[in-house]
């Protein structure tokens, strides 16, 4: 009968406290390890595919409350419409000078042609590109237009931007 009592019961078993201690230290650095990868995550995110508003004054002006953007609109809808016929034009200039590069055999004078009729075709569009941009300018309030840099940095990703980088070749070591 005394060895029946010296047995410990099924229910009263007790795992040892180092053990204990090891799993909430398990569980602790699995928590780490988890929030840093998700911090990244967040941290490094791609823009996501329905954002597609560029960090331009217009895209901006998209952004602006219901009435400010319509306003915007209904003043800007001849400067808009007066763009597209520009960015079809450019397109069809960037196919033209793609087909003259690739075409055999190579025809220098023809590729030459396409790029410059490419190079006029930019500076039309980049032109009424401009004259839209001014027109938004002078009727964005002062609040609003000192509220653009900040907006466009926050819609910038996360990193260098290519632009900023010095100039250098693909292959060409890092100095």
């Amino acid at each position: 009968m005394s060895d029946i009592a010296a047995l410990p019961s099924p229910g009263k078993q007790r795992a040892p406290r180092w053990m204990l201690v090891l799993l909430i230290a398990s569980l602790a650095l699995n928590f780490i390890v988890v929030g840093s990868v998700a911090g990244a995550m967040w941290r490094f995110r791609a823009p996501p595919p329905w954002s597609s508003v560029t960090p331009n004054l217009l895209g901006y002006a998209s952004t602006l409350p219901a009435d400010r953007r319509k306003a915007l609109w209904d003043e800007t809808e001849q400067e808009r419409q007066h763009i597209r016929p520009f960015r079809r034009e450019v397109r069809a200039a960037r196919e033209q000078t793609v087909k003259a590069l690739v075409a055999e055999p190579f025809d220098r004078e023809a590729y030459i042609a396409a790029q410059t009729h490419q190079a006029g075709a930019e500076d039309r569009a980049r032109q009424a590109v401009q004259t839209l941009y001014v027109k938004i300018a002078t009727r964005l309030t002062s609040e609003e237009r000192r509220a653009f840099p900040r907006w466009r940095q926050h819609l910038r990703p996360p990193g260098h931007n290519l632009l900023d980088e010095p100039d250098r070749q693909a292959r060409e070591p890092r100095r």
